[in-house]
């Protein structure tokens, strides 16, 4: 029985290792870009009150309603640039996405948040334009104003998880 365990522990090592092996370059998943390269242009900017706004990590998200009988989705994308240790994020809630369109900021259907570190600034009016909608990503631009910010000539390039 010993000499058969001895026998059976290295030949399945023998085989096995050969399983665990890792994928080389970089992820196998597809990309924003047609051409597949990475993600490089994923990102969103903008100009807040007159400054330049980059993000370092920008998202995508398809949010379903609650019952399996429906066939609308929200949509999600939240974007965050750390300066100073502090976030800053822009938030953007699409109530019945329907794909490339207009869609205008009016709370609650429609919302568009900027927060600065842990205090948060709603919007009441602005647009978010998604002008493109692949199965990879979401292209769009957005304007809109929050308190005393006024968030100009945005643009956002997110992927679609």
């Amino acid at each position: 029985m010993k000499r058969l365990i001895l026998i059976i522990i290295p030949l399945s090592l023998f085989f096995g290792m050969p399983a665990c092996k890792k994928a080389k370059g970089p992820a196998n998943g597809n990309s924003v870009q047609p051409n597949n390269n990475l993600d490089s242009t994923v990102g969103m900017t903008a100009t807040i009150n007159g400054r330049d706004w980059k993000s370092d990590s920008a998202y995508g998200y398809f949010v379903l309603k609650s019952g399996n009988d429906s066939s609308n989705v929200n949509l999600m994308i939240t974007a965050t640039q750390k300066l100073n240790d502090t976030a800053r994020t822009i938030t953007f809630n699409i109530n019945n996405y329907t794909g490339p369109n207009s869609y205008t900021i009016n709370p609650p259907f429609n919302t568009a948040t900027y927060y600065v570190g842990n205090f948060r600034h709603f919007s009441d009016s602005g647009i978010v334009i998604v002008a493109s909608d692949t199965a990879y990503g979401l292209r769009g631009t957005f304007y809109f104003k929050a308190d005393t910010f006024t968030i100009a000539a945005g643009r956002f390039d997110v992927a679609i998880p």
